[in-house]
Formats: structure tokens, C-alpha cells, sequence
């Protein structure tokens, strides 16, 4: 039994998992409210955009790469969708998620083409991205918001929507984002373990020679990889304009270093081939309790922003210590033979 408890706390998912109810006790403890269903369901509809983000995040991270144009991918979607929404009052939230989805497989495709056929590094590609489009965005819209009353009163209404709702109690009900989140973490995890494109990208991030060595195309896989986390962000950037019933340029400003932050928090490696859904979808629980915590708390948001950025320091230090260990050992492994076959 030693053993198998030894096993799983090895576990990173679990280690999260641990760390997870450890905040939730210590916030309910400093602030009972937190607790409490209203609570939980507000973080879960404040952070559907960062946790749909982080899936296709989670793609590029497992690829061995890094998207730095969230921003200007999820700005680019909400201003072109929100325009549209207040040019022509079309209030069919379904042609706009299709939008979206497009809009941002297009960014994706470009980053991926500019990381894989052009040998660019990630971050240099993804920036440039980012630089283009959020310098176009703030020409185009001068900064100005698209306010509730510019758009069509349906788009509100989805945003407000909740199943199961009492309309005797306020806030009561599971938001409509939180189903849209759930959506989108199954389809993630049935492409990554049930189809042999996802897997494909697994064994690609763990070894790329030995990838192509087998015969897969590292080069498409990456395209795929960028493109799926553009869906995502398009699928997102809906999403947020709905529950926010409106359209701020500058909502998104270094939004990237969350949905980072929530991918490598649920144990995924930034030089890839490794991470899962179940640790992603823990990773953000963790973000957004943390920073809600500290909110109830009534700690300052330049100290949240402190004590979270120092969280993934140490997350992404405490990885990168292991995966040096493990090379030690495994280079050890491989001496060790050899020279005994000499002797």
C-alpha cells in the first residue's frame, strides 16, 4: 500500500489535486463564502475563457512550443464578431461561434506555418503575431469599447443564461460557460487518447527525431497544433463576449502568461511530451481559486499577481529540477553496462 501511495503522489495530477483542496480549505477557513455554490460558480464562469484557452494551449506546450498571441487572437475574434453584432444587430450566436472557430484556425494556421515551414522559434513567430494584430486592433478601434447597448439584447441574455436556474434565488444554476468549458475539455481529451492524431503529437513533443524517425510529419502536426489552439481562442473569445456583453481591445492585455500559467501548473513540460487534460483543467482550478481566494481575502490585485507568477515560478523550477534528475540517472543507466562489458 506504501508503494502505491508513493506512486501516486508522484503522480503530478495528483500532487495538483492535493495542493488544490489544500487552498480551498485555507480560503474557506479565512472566508466561508468561498465555498459556497454561488462562489464556485461565478470562478467558473470568470475563468471558461482561460480554461478553454488553456486546452489548445496545452497542444502547443506538448508540441515542445509556446504561443505568446493569445491577446491578439482573442482580440481580433471579439472585435470582428463584436462590429458585426453592432453593425448589422444579427443575434445568431451559433454563425458566430462558427466565426470565431474560422478566424482563429486562420491565426493558428499562421503561427504553426511560421514555427514548422519556416523554422521560426515559437516565441519570435508568436510575438510578431501579436505585434501585427494588437497594432491593427488599436488602430482600428482607437481603444474605443462596444458597450452592452451596441449589441443585439440576445447576446446579453446567452451570457446570463444558466441551466437549472431558481428564479426565486439570485445567481443560482449552472452558467452556460461552465458547460461550454466541460465541452471543450472532452473534446480535447477524446483527440489526445482517442485518436491517433493526438497521440501522434504526444510522441512527437516527448521525442521529435524519434517521431519522424516512424514516419510522422512533424511539420504538419505542428501546423495542427497552433491551429486547434486558434479554435480554441476563437471559440473563447465568443464565449467571453457573451457572458461580458461587451467588447474591450484591451481586455486580453498578457492574458497569454495565464493560460500558460494554468498549463504548466497542471504539470505539463515546456520542452513537451508531457501534460493531460485532467492536469490542465486542475492547473486552472487552481489559478482562478487562488486568485479568488486572495480577492475574498482583500489582498491586493498587485500582490496576487506576485504570489501567482511566484507559484509558477516554482512550478515550472520543481519540473525542470526532476526532468535534470531523471537524465542524470538515465545517463548513469546507460554507462553503467558499457563499462562493465569493457571490464
Amino acid at each position: 500500500m506504501s508503494e502505491k501511495i508513493k506512486r501516486a503522489l508522484g503522480n503530478k495530477e495528483a500532487s495538483v489535486f492535493i495542493i488544490l483542496i489544500a487552498v480551498v480549505l485555507i480560503a474557506t477557513i479565512f472566508n466561508p463564502t468561498f465555498l459556497t455554490f454561488g462562489n464556485i460558480m461565478d470562478v467558473m464562469k470568470g475563468n471558461a475563457t482561460l480554461g478553454i484557452c488553456s486546452f489548445g494551449m496545452l497542444l502547443i506546450i506538448l508540441t515542445g512550443g509556446i504561443d505568446a498571441s493569445v491577446c491578439g487572437q482573442l482580440t481580433l475574434v471579439c472585435v470582428v464578431a463584436g462590429k458585426l453584432m453592432a453593425n448589422t444587430q444579427f443575434d445568431n450566436i451559433i454563425v458566430y461561434y462558427l466565426l470565431g472557430i474560422a478566424i482563429g484556425a486562420f491565426t493558428g494556421m499562421l503561427n504553426g506555418l511560421m514555427v514548422a515551414r519556416l523554422d521560426l522559434p515559437p516565441i519570435i513567430a508568436t510575438l510578431g503575431l501579436d505585434s501585427v494584430l494588437m497594432g491593427f486592433l488599436k488602430y482600428y478601434t482607437n481603444g474605443t469599447w462596444i458597450n452592452a447597448k451596441e449589441l443585439p439584447p440576445k447576446i446579453g441574455q446567452i451570457g446570463l443564461f444558466r441551466f437549472f436556474a431558481d428564479p426565486n434565488v439570485n445567481g443560482s444554476g449552472v452558467p452556460l460557460q461552465l458547460l461550454l468549458y466541460i465541452l471543450t475539455a472532452a473534446l480535447t481529451w477524446f483527440l489526445l487518447n482517442r485518436m491517433l492524431l493526438g497521440r501522434s503529437i504526444m510522441a512527437m513533443g516527448g521525442s521529435r527525431v524519434g517521431a519522424e524517425r516512424i514516419g510522422l510529419n512533424a511539420k504538419n502536426l505542428t501546423t495542427f497544433a497552433y491551429m486547434y489552439a486558434g479554435m480554441m481562442y476563437g471559440f473563447a473569445a465568443i464565449t467571453y463576449t457573451c457572458a461580458m456583453n461587451s467588447v474591450d481591445p484591451n481586455a486580453f492585455l498578457g492574458f497569454e502568461m495565464d493560460v500558460i500559467g494554468a498549463v504548466v501548473l497542471g504539470g505539463a513540460l515546456m520542452t513537451g511530451g508531457q501534460g493531460s487534460v485532467l492536469g490542465t483543467v486542475l492547473g486552472m482550478l487552481l489559478f482562478a481559486f487562488i486568485s479568488n481566494g486572495l480577492t475574498l481575502a482583500h489582498i491586493s490585485a498587485y500582490w496576487q499577481n506576485i504570489i501567482v507568477g511566484t507559484i509558477i515560478l516554482l512550478a515550472v523550477s520543481f519540473d525542470m529540477i526532476k526532468l535534470h534528475r531523471e537524465e542524470r540517472l538515465q545517463t548513469k543507466v546507460d554507462i553503467e553496462p558499457k563499462e562493465a562489458i569493457a571490464r
